[in-house]
This record gives C-alpha cells, sequence and structure tokens, in this order.
C-alpha cells in the first residue's frame, strides 16, 4: 500500500501552491475557449461511454498491430490507461482525404465526428487535431504573459490519455524529462481527477540538484555516508558517463550532476501533495521538472497531454542550466524516474565505480560499507512506497535485479530475510551491474575456464 500524504482543503489553496512552484491551471475564458471545452467534453463522453465498444476495439487492435497505443504504468488487471500518440507527420492529420487512418488517436477523432455528422450536428461540434493544438497553444501563451516568461512556439508528444473505469490505484510519483519544455494537461471527461503534483521538503536545506547537495541531503537526514560514496559525490559528479567503458551505460545521463539536477528531488520526502477535481477545458502546465503521478481514480477518466516547447532563445536562460545539453525535441518525457527506479540504476552505477576506481585490497571492507550505505537507501525508498509495478519497468536484460527486488517486496516484514538480501546483492558481482558489464565478465569467467 502506497504512502499517504498530507493533502490541502480548498481548491483555491491548492492552485496558490501550485501557483508558488511554478505550475499553473487554466479554465476556458473566452466563447471560442468554451466552445472546445464543450466539444472535448462530448468527444470524452463519446468515447468513454455512447461509443466505448467501437472505441476500445480501435485500442485493441492498434495495441497489437499498430504503434499509437501503448499503456502506463498506473492501471490494473481490469482497467488499462491507454496513452494514444498522434502522428508526428503533419500531413496524416487529416482523415477526411485521400489518406487512409491509421492513427489510432485519429480514428477516435473520426468516429466522433462521423457520429455528429450523422446526427446532422453542426461543424462547430467538431473536433480536429487543430483544434487540439490551437486551444494547448493558446493556453502556453497565457502562461508566458501571466509568468512574463518564454513563448512556446510549437507542441511535441501529442497524445490521449484514458481509461474507461476503475478504481485503480494511480501512478509511483515521478519526474518527467522536461527542461525546457513545459507540460500540459488538457482534461477532457467530467469531474477528472487532475494530476498530483508533489512539493517536496528540502529538510531546510538546498533541493537536491547534484551530487554535493545529495550528499548534503543524507547528511541532514542523519545518515553516516561512507567515504568512498563521498568521494565520488564530490570528486565524480561532473565526470562525463560516455568517457569510462563501465559507466557509458548511463551515457544518456551525461553526468551525475546534470542528472540530479532533473531528477534529484526524488530523493526528497513528500511534504504533501496536491490534486483538483477538473471540468473539461481545464490546463494544467508545469515547467521544469516536477514531481507528479497520476490520480488513483473511480471511474473512467480522459485528458489530452503535449509539451510546448519554447521559441529559440539566442541568449539562452539561465533557469534550464547548460541548454547545449538539452534538445527540446528530445526532452519530451518519455525518460521518467521514480524514486526507486533512480537510486537503482545509481546503485548500478555506483557499483562500477566502486569497482573499477575504488576496489583494491585495502579498500575490500570501505567498497563493501559503500554498497550496502547504497541498498540501505534504496530500502528507505521502497518502503516509502512499496508496490510491484517496479518489476514491470526493468527490462528483462536486467533480470537479476528484478528477482532481488521482487524478493524484497514479498520480505519487507522480515527483517532476517531483509538482511540476507542486502548480503547478497552487496556479495554479488552480477545483481546490481548493466547487462554490458555483466557480459564482460561473463566472457573473462569463460576464458579464465578454458586455460
Amino acid at each position: 500500500m502506497n504512502t499517504k500524504y498530507r493533502e490541502l482543503g480548498s481548491d483555491f489553496e491548492i492552485k496558490q501552491e501550485l501557483d508558488e512552484i511554478g505550475i499553473d491551471v487554466f479554465e476556458p475564458e473566452t466563447r471560442s475557449e468554451e466552445m472546445i471545452a464543450q466539444a472535448l467534453d462530448e468527444f470524452s463522453s463519446f468515447v468513454l461511454h455512447e461509443g466505448k465498444d467501437r472505441c476500445l476495439e480501435i485500442l485493441e487492435n492498434d495495441l497489437c498491430n499498430g504503434d499509437s497505443v501503448g499503456e502506463l504504468q498506473g492501471g490494473n488487471d481490469v482497467f488499462s490507461i491507454y496513452r494514444v500518440s498522434f502522428p508526428v507527420d503533419e500531413y496524416e492529420y487529416d482523415c477526411y482525404g485521400s489518406r487512409k487512418c491509421n492513427n489510432a488517436a485519429l480514428q477516435l477523432l473520426k468516429e466522433f465526428n462521423d457520429r455528429n455528422q450523422q446526427n446532422k450536428r453542426n461543424n462547430q461540434h467538431a473536433l480536429t487535431t487543430q483544434k487540439l493544438k490551437q486551444y494547448m497553444l493558446g493556453m502556453c501563451d497565457r502562461r508566458s504573459k501571466q509568468r512574463q516568461s518564454r513563448k512556446y512556439a510549437s507542441l511535441g508528444n501529442l497524445m490521449f490519455i484514458l481509461q474507461f473505469g476503475g478504481p485503480t490505484q494511480g501512478q509511483v510519483r515521478h519526474i518527467d524529462n522536461m527542461v525546457p519544455n513545459v507540460q500540459i494537461c488538457l482534461y477532457m471527461s467530467a469531474c477528472c481527477p487532475s494530476t498530483i503534483v508533489y512539493a517536496m521538503d528540502d529538510g531546510d536545506g538546498a533541493p537536491v540538484t547534484n551530487g554535493r547537495l545529495l550528499l548534503e541531503f543524507w547528511e541532514r537526514s542523519n545518515h553516516t555516508v561512507p567515504e568512498l560514496v563521498k568521494d565520488v559525490l564530490q570528486k565524480k559528479n561532473g565526470v562525463n558517463l560516455k568517457s569510462k567503458w563501465y559507466t557509458k551505460f548511463f551515457a544518456f545521463w551525461s553526468t551525475i550532476d546534470s542528472h540530479l539536477n532533473c531528477f534529484g528531488k526524488l530523493y526528497q520526502p513528500v511534504s504533501f501533495q496536491l490534486g483538483l477535481q477538473t471540468d473539461p477545458g481545464t490546463t494544467l502546465m508545469a515547467g521544469g521538472n516536477e514531481v507528479h503521478a497520476g490520480p488513483p481514480t473511480t471511474g473512467p477518466r480522459m485528458f489530452a497531454f503535449a509539451i510546448g516547447i519554447p521559441e529559440e532563445d539566442v541568449g539562452g536562460d539561465d533557469r534550464y542550466g547548460d541548454e547545449e545539453n538539452f534538445d527540446d525535441e528530445d526532452n519530451n518525457g518519455e525518460v521518467q524516474y521514480s524514486p526507486v527506479m533512480l537510486h537503482i540504476d545509481f546503485c548500478c552505477l555506483m557499483f562500477s565505480i566502486l569497482d573499477y576506481e575504488y576496489s583494491t585490497s585495502e579498500n575490500e571492507e570501505s567498497v563493501r560499507e559503500a554498497k550496502h550505505f547504497l541498498l540501505c537507501i534504496l530500502l528507505v525508498l521502497i518502503r516509502d512506497y512499496p508496490t510491484r509495478v517496479y518489476l514491470r519497468q526493468v527490462d528483462d536484460d536486467r533480470s537479476e535485479v528484478r528477482n532481488w527486488l521482487e524478493n524484497v517486496l514479498d520480505s519487507l516484514d522480515d527483517e532476517n530475510i531483509i538482511s540476507t538480501l542486502l548480503e547478497e546483492a552487496v556479495n554479488s558481482d552480477t545483481i546490481f551491474y548493466t547487462p554490458d558489464i555483466k557480459k564482460r565478465r561473463s566472457k573473462k569467467k569463460k576464458r579464465r575456464k578454458a586455460k
């Protein structure tokens, strides 16, 4: 069962807190915005209720045979949470032309618009991709004016997210890799629970955004940090990870510091959580990398998601750090981490660094101490939110860490078993290691046996 966090009472308080951490909640104001909101309401009602069987058939067919539908974590065996991506090619947006429409998102729109035509409703009730994009970009403009910040010129990663019923437990809190883009959640169904945003507790210190601040956070949290872990976080935190064969698996991190700049807040405890019940047309916009999650639900839910991509800024913007490392199109939220998955990867990276840069006969016990400390931090994060969802997020080529994690989740109430599992992981040269390192070690063992 996931931990329950303090929630604020009134919508006014919630919106105030969201505003202070850089998140806007906009509702339709103009006549044209209200008309789009009405169309969103009617469309979501059609997909989730009146046209449910046909729409579900479209989604399941694409899930098996196409490439525009996937499933998000947070659903269950009865109710999946579908992500339905729009095509990148602008010319594929027209389902009414001669080109055959195979994209599931466009097929859903076509089913709805065809139904309206059959019912002889006028064109204002039609919902098109262009209307959807214009509405989202209009909300981006409102954010830019209100915050006097950069303008957003285009959208990326446009999709519908929907589920046909509940209850569902909701997602594990996580961060999407977004900077410098803005995340847009346009709620479409009636009484739709919004994305939950988590306010993190800095513990009277700076937020965790690099190796030095992670070290300070652990020390503020009364952890005795081993000297070798300190050394890595103070001296190796800026080293490009693709420069060493034993760390290049994490080259997409760039450096420890740059990765923690994006995801480091996940190490901090939650102060409180923020969520609303929204009406169709309500738009939540989050700049940067905020800790968030899809909410628990009791019934159907549907919204549209996209990223707002800023106009080119010749001078750069200090708020976003070293922007030469960012690609606006690539930072679309597809790379994401929860606290447990982040620290599993951090352990794998650290174990390799400890083995290949610090492991000597004199350092043997110090290396073991550092590994044991890192795994104890992992246990703290698992206990905060114990869920088997993690097992589905570990790839098959890292099955050993998945099996170990499964055993931990099954044994959290038995300290003797947990102690044994910790020792097993500390002593193993395969569990907390990346596939490339395990492959190299396997080849070395075969060569030794051959001799």
